[in-house]
């Protein structure tokens, strides 16, 4: 198969490439994904929102904010972009191109949501979905487009590169170039060359290959290992963060308990149901970066020999709890575990790959 543009994966990250490239009617673009269903991905499972800029907001703060975060080690060019450019193109691919409508007040004002290492509320959310409403939206904007095709159940093998494939020895000192992919069609069982004049690799983090984590099958760091066997400079691969508050629940790991929780007031406990963050992050206390967090919480599991720590909203109404955090009320019920009426055992787990 040929097309113009190959784009490896169908989350945020390549479904809002393709809108963007889809603006030239002349431009043929395919995207293909594992799943089989088009919607299941990495951005599916987020719950707590996504960075917008407030009212009493602004680039400069929400870089500062980054920058203090990422503990010296971001790099302030991106950070920058992200800062400036980041809730502009929220407002237009999201709202106005995928038509997804973030919670707001009867007059139409947004509700703005507080989180971990911010100093505004500037985060837009749909109830605790709000990944599954982005990319319920993403999708549905991308079929509307006839110069989209989507191929699900198609899983990329590695990247066709030249010289690696070709014949010639004496072209292995030539310069690499990308030129489509393998693609293990997963119904057929079968192989297929898919030529690409460019192809993007959004294909998802690398959660799957720790104990615990928060991501679904399927991240598993194959698009690193496919860029890293084309050439491609990985940076900054260690740096995988955990999200600190993962249900501890025996066979039902990988449920994320949303950092919205505590941004909405929410309290780590000990067992014994002391709050302990303000000994490890006294400026911050249970509002601490996401690392700060999780490794407290580490630390604290490993000085006491215990498997997990509590996270307690009760203090909140029941009603309130329920229409904030509907969907994740509803999937502790189902495990076993009230929100509403005492803290759930949570323990940290593979969140997000930054590298």
């Amino acid at each position: 198969m040929e097309t113009e543009v190959l784009i490896i994966g169908c989350g945020i990250a390549g479904a809002t490439a393709a809108l963007r490239l889809a603006r030239n009617p002349q431009r043929q673009i395919t995207i293909v994904t594992r799943a089989a269903d088009v919607h299941e991905s990495n951005t599916r499972y987020a719950q707590g929102g996504i960075i917008g800029r407030g009212p009493d907001d602004s680039a400069e703060l929400l870089f500062e904010d980054i920058i203090a975060a990422g503990a010296g080690v971001s790099s302030p060019t991106a950070a920058l972009i992200l800062a400036e450019e980041g809730p502009p193109l929220l407002n237009e691919v999201l709202e106005r191109t995928a038509h997804v409508e973030f919670d707001h007040t009867a007059e139409g004002a947004p509700v703005w949501g507080k989180e971990a290492a911010h100093s505004r509320r500037r985060i837009l959310h749909v109830g605790d979905a709000t990944g599954l409403a982005i990319i319920n939206g993403l999708v549905a904007s991308l079929k509307s487009y006839p110069n989209i095709k989507i191929l699900s159940e198609a899983t990329a093998v590695d990247l066709i590169t030249f010289p690696h494939h070709s014949r010639d020895p004496l072209d292995n000192y030539r310069e690499i170039s990308c030129h489509g992919c393998y693609i293990f069609d997963r119904t057929e069982k079968t192989v297929h060359r898919f030529l690409a004049n460019a192809t993007i690799l959004a294909s998802g983090g690398l959660g799957r290959i720790y104990r615990n984590t928060t991501n679904p099958i399927g991240a598993r760091g194959d698009g690193l290992a496919m860029a890293h066997r084309a050439g491609a400079r990985i940076a900054n691969a260690e740096y995988v963060q955990f999200h600190p508050t993962a249900l501890a629940a025996p066979g039902n790991e990988g449920l994320l308990i949303s950092e919205a929780v505590r941004g909405e007031g929410g309290v780590l406990l000990t067992p014994e149901l002391r709050p302990f963050m303000e000994r490890y992050a006294p400026e911050w206390k249970d509002l601490a970066p996401r690392d700060v967090v999780a490794r407290a919480i580490h630390q604290r599991m490993l000085e006491k020999d215990e498997s997990y720590v509590l996270l307690d909203i009760s203090h909140k109404s029941a009603a309130w709890i329920r229409e904030r955090f509907p969907g994740l009320s509803q999937r502790c019920l189902d495990l076993g575990f009230d929100l509403t009426a005492g803290p759930v055992p949570v323990v940290p787990a593979a969140h997000y790959a930054c590298g």
